[in-house]
């Protein structure tokens, strides 16, 4: 409340006039409510020879919350008003608020305000008519653009019932359908003047009415009332902007469906337009505050002013912005001046509506013009298939399909034989009904499309793939942890898979029941929230003719996909392999999803025993080299890419890999699987495992053995190696084939993968110069540096040689022989 009275009159020293601008930010708060405690910032205008001015000292009173004790407080501000006797000069009317690009903005913000004051009306108080225009406009917005105006009025009813309470029921029933349809069109009268529209304007616009109507869309009836409001003023630019307005409140909504981001954000940068029109044939000099000044005094609230511009109209090129200097502007007679204030939004609200207002207050004419933005808090679609009042089964993406001849849906009862309570029973009995009604048969008024409540419910394409059931309560189908299964068949033959959902009735509040849909394929029960379990509220609907009688719609819709969205193929070059080959593999990725797939894991496990080559990983599509990216990890080898592939297009990924003799132990097996990701809702898809056996075949290490032995200081002279007797290293053993051999460092040696039969070896002496052949006492045949050895198929053979130093060791048996036969021969 505000009162003003004028102590004093004395004459001003100046021929001013003022205009008071003012700019407030509110969150929660909606405008012509309650009193507004704002800052002020006084523009000044010179009046040239006109009228008499005289200065006015006020006092305001005005009220302000107490934050301490939640009391009221009178707090009393002197104000200084500067007047003149004069007829009105200066006429300001405001422009609509548009963001930078030039569109109009939060045009379903406005509705919402006009929600706002229509709910106040009917009786609720401020608080409960703020969440119930947010609950109309986030109920709108969750219908299908086709949804009749009939359908909209019943389901921002049945929500609105669902969210206050059965209390509030009766103010909901008694609110006028045809005033709320009025009111969502934006033909309110404070909605049209936010446009930019005049009072007379705005009055003459609102008087359009709309009657919802069970055979035409919401839409369409909106467009014609928004064709007539227009054509019910006669200005070309008013004209244009309620139909700019119309057409801007669609593209909302429509970007509400889409799940886009609805509301202005921290930080948007906003035009509030204003132009004051000179109505006088005098000029009039306005003196325009600097920016700063603006920001200090005329801001309230979380956000800031960052630009103030002007332009006359009969000089539109010559657009000014106010900085640190003062403007002293004149306005010819009968000329415009056009005023741009720049606000950057600071915080808004999560859970109401925020509002920016940006006042003009002039005594050189009109005492004040306002303009009201109202922000609506986030919205979103994520549960919009739990608010249509018809289920609705849809493509993988949400798209209608072009047929759905053949499909049905159905609801089950749960298989009591089933422990995981996962499989169908016998379909669930439901209440017949039927539409048109018959008051005197005692059948109840059913709902479209199913109008008789079928079940299974067989679709059609006239009805786009919409479904209903109706759960009778007296039957105990709403009873709490009450489950049913519905299934949607797609028909045989159908490219399409089945979905399962499991439905598990939840708690009550009055005339809502809570239900938990949890999908029993895996499969995200709709393309917009990616869940595979949600939460909705099965809203009564009472029979009046049949008295206890209460019927719930299910509202759940749904995707339904293609049975199999992508394959994979796995084929080799050859059908066995042995040991030392190159086996290439070749995997084929097919889409057979209805739009692109991207995002492409391929994970291949090898068999044993075989050794990727790296260097031969290809891809291709189209004709056209793909970039593959390979990891290895082990066995697992993974392959990548982002390639976007169309549908029915092939990806063709190939590969080496080397089989190892270790090969022969395992099955030759390999497998592999892909995982992708449609283009068009993020689904993941995926098949495999898809197998490949190759037949291994030891070539020639089929009856190979192993050939392995010693070369060490035989000192007995035995030709058996023992403690102490060191081997040699690095002496060199060739072949028969030729193949050289060299000892470790322990004097050992070994060949693998060698063929059975006899092998012959020799002790290559010139590489262990510093020793020779031990000489062995129990075998001639060891007294060669050859060795001769049979290698039995798959066998192992020793081929050992001993040697002694060649000198420091002492003799050998057989010279200490030779040197006593020596003596004997001399002393014949």
């Amino acid at each position: 409340m505000s009162n003003f009275w004028f102590p004093t009159v004395t004459k001003s020293p100046q021929n001013f006039s003022s205009i008071l601008i003012t700019a407030i930010f509110l969150v929660g708060f909606i405008p012509g409510r309650n009193n507004r405690v704002v800052a002020q910032t006084v523009l000044s205008c010179n009046l040239v020879n006109y009228g008499q001015e005289i200065n006015n000292t006020a006092i305001a009173d005005y009220e302000q919350p107490d934050d301490s004790d939640n009391k009221r407080t009178i707090i009393t501000d002197p104000l200084t008003v500067n007047l003149f006797y004069s007829r009105q000069i200066i006429q300001v009317t405001n422009q609509g608020v548009e963001d930078e690009a030039g569109n109009l903005v939060s045009v379903l913000g406005t509705i919402a305000s006009s929600l706002v004051d229509l709910f106040e009306q009917q009786g609720l108080n401020n608080e409960e008519a703020d969440a119930a225009s947010i609950t109309a406009i986030s109920q709108w917005a969750a219908l299908s653009a086709d949804s009749t105006s009939a359908e909209v009025v019943v389901a921002i009813k049945q929500a609105l019932i669902a969210q206050l309470g059965q209390e509030r029921t009766e103010i909901v029933e008694e609110l006028s359908d045809s005033e709320l349809l009025t009111t969502l069109a934006g033909l309110q009268q404070s909605s049209l003047k936010s446009l930019g529209l005049s009072e007379a304007e705005a009055i003459a616009a609102s008087q359009i009415e709309i009657i919802p109507q069970a055979e035409r869309t919401a839409i369409e009836q909106i467009q014609s009332a928004t064709q007539a409001a227009a054509n019910s003023v006669v200005r070309p630019e008013a004209q244009a902007k309620i139909i700019a307005a119309q057409e801007r409140v669609e593209t909302e909504l429509e970007n509400i469906r889409q799940g886009a981001q609805t509301t202005i954000a921290a930080g948007t940068q906003l035009r509030f337009k204003f132009r004051l029109d000179n109505q006088s044939s005098q000029e009039v000099g306005i003196e325009l505050p600097n920016i700063q000044t603006i920001v200090e005094n005329g801001l309230t609230g979380a956000g800031q002013i960052t630009e103030v511009t002007y332009r006359l109209t009969e000089e539109p090129e010559a657009s000014q912005t106010i900085t640190s200097e003062a403007a002293e502007i004149t306005i010819g007679g009968n000329q415009s001046l056009e005023l741009e204030i720049l606000v950057e939004v600071g915080t808004v609200a999560d859970d109401s509506i925020s509002t920016i207002e940006v006042d003009l207050q002039s005594d050189c004419g009109d005492r004040q013009e306002f303009q009201a933005l109202s922000i609506l808090p986030p919205i979103t679609n994520d549960d919009s298939e739990l608010i249509d009042p018809r289920g609705q089964i849809s493509g993988c993406a949400g798209e209608l399909l072009t047929d759905y001849l053949g499909f049905s849906v159905g609801l089950y009862d749960l298989n009591p034989n089933d422990p995981t309570q996962s499989e169908i029973g016998q379909l669930t009995p439901l209440t017949t009904t039927e539409l048109p009604n018959d008051p005197d048969n005692q059948i109840p008024a059913g709902i479209e499309p199913n109008i008789q409540n079928s079940n299974p419910f067989f679709l059609t394409n006239s009805d786009e793939g919409k479904y209903s059931f109706l759960f009778d309560e007296e039957t105990d189908q709403l009873d709490k942890g009450r489950n049913f299964i519905l299934l949607v068949d797609p028909g045989e033959d159908s490219v399409y898979d089945e979905r399962r959902v499991k439905i598990t009735i939840g708690d009550r509040l009055d005339r809502v029941v809570e239900y938990t849909a949890t999908s029993l394929d895996g499969r995200p029960i709709s393309a917009q929230s990616g869940d595979t379990t949600v939460t909705g509220e099965i809203v009564l609907v009472e029979d009046a003719e049949r008295v206890g009688l209460n019927l719930a719609v299910l509202d759940l819709s749904t995707n339904i996909c293609d049975a199999q969205e992508i394959t994979i193929s796995k084929t080799g070059d050859r059908a066995a392999a042995e040991p030392g080959d190159i086996v290439l593999y070749r995997l084929a990725i097919r889409n057979l999803a209805s739009t692109p797939l991207t995002n492409f894991q391929i994970t291949d496990t090898l068999p044993v025993g075989f050794h990727l080559e790296s260097d031969s990983v290809r891809g291709e599509a189209n004709a056209e080299l793909v970039t593959i990216e390979t990891t290895q990890s082990d066995r697992l080898v993974n392959f990548t890419t982002n390639l976007s592939l169309a549908q029915g297009e092939v990806l063709n990924i190939v590969y080496g890999a080397q089989v190892t003799p270790n090969a022969l132990r395992g099955s030759g097996e390999n497998s592999a699987i892909v995982n992708a990701q449609r283009t068009d809702n993020s689904f993941t898809v995926k098949d495999g495992p898809a197998i490949h056996d190759l037949r291994l075949e030891p070539g020639i290490i089929q009856d190979s053995g192993i050939l392995l032995g010693r070369v060490f200081v035989d000192k007995n002279f035995d030709g058996e190696q023992q403690p102490g007797e060191p081997g040699i290293p690095n002496a060199v053993i060739y072949l028969e084939d030729g193949n050289r051999v060299i000892t470790d460092a322990d004097g050992m040696f070994s060949v693998t993968n060698v063929l059975p039969g006899h092998h012959t070896g020799v002790l290559d002496l010139t590489s262990i110069p510093e020793y020779r052949l031990a000489p062995n006492l129990r075998f001639s045949e060891k007294n060669s540096k050859s060795r001769l050895v049979n290698l039995a198929p798959g066998g192992m053979v020793r081929m050992n040689f001993g040697v002694t130093p060649t000198a420091g060791e002492g003799d050998s048996p057989r010279q200490t022989s030779s040197k006593g036969k020596s003596k004997a021969s001399d002393s014949n």
